[in-house]
């Protein structure tokens, strides 16, 4: 079983690989789980995260923080709880300032289905990721247009500010939000060869099922 201090390790550990990698910078972006007595561990304010370990992680519940190890939590906590209020399948949230995706949401446009590993990202009533309209950092308003924006779907870009993927667990997430700047970067570099032709709802549909049939395979 998975202890909440296991948690709190893996999410330091994931915020580091996605420093790493060109995803988080500094202490911008932030990530959560939702833990099995329904509260929430969530990265710090103003920790760098190459820096950051398990016990900076601050657990969170109810609509005010609980400070957890003198630690803030990121000011972004109401978007995490208002999204796990709205989506009982979210077990994890990773919020980036990733670059590519956040030109895409600097220029508040979405991103096109120019490939089709988007599929899983989307609830196949969409064929691009949605951008969230604009509100202040860490407001209630920025929390409710997320959730507004996202819907069903698995990956959302906030204006002017950048992205949050969504997934059962805190892996599903991370890979979530590595494929939106993967498919942010795909767009930008199609267009210099004049753009990319856009998979249709169809095709994304059969790539679902086709990753559905694959997950019964493996299970």
């Amino acid at each position: 079983m998975t202890t909440q201090r296991d948690t709190r390790a893996a999410i330091a550990e994931a915020a580091r690989r996605l420093q790493a990698d060109g995803l988080l910078s500094g202490s911008s972006g932030n990530l959560s789980v939702r833990l099995i007595d329904g509260r929430v561990a969530i990265t710090p304010a103003a920790v760098p995260y190459d820096e950051m370990e398990g016990d900076d992680i601050v657990v969170i519940g109810g609509p005010e923080p609980i400070v957890s190890d003198d630690r803030r939590p990121s000011s972004e906590y109401r978007l995490h709880l208002t999204l796990y209020a709205a989506r009982p399948d979210v077990g994890a949230i990773v919020h980036t300032h990733s670059p590519y995706a956040t030109t895409f949401a600097a220029a508040r446009e979405p991103i096109p289905a120019v490939h089709y590993v988007i599929a899983p990202l989307l609830d196949g009533r969409s064929d691009r990721i949605r951008v969230a309209s604009y509100a202040t950092f860490g407001t209630q308003e920025l929390a409710d247009a997320c959730v507004t924006a996202l819907g069903s779907d698995n990956a959302v870009l906030l204006s002017s500010h950048g992205a949050v993927a969504v997934g059962a667990d805190l892996p599903s997430a991370v890979d979530r939000a590595r494929m939106i700047e993967e498919l942010a970067g795909l767009t930008w570099r199609a267009r210099a060869l004049g753009g990319a032709n856009v998979v249709d709802r169809a095709e994304l549909e059969r790539v679902r099922e086709q990753l559905r049939v694959r997950a019964g395979d493996d299970a």
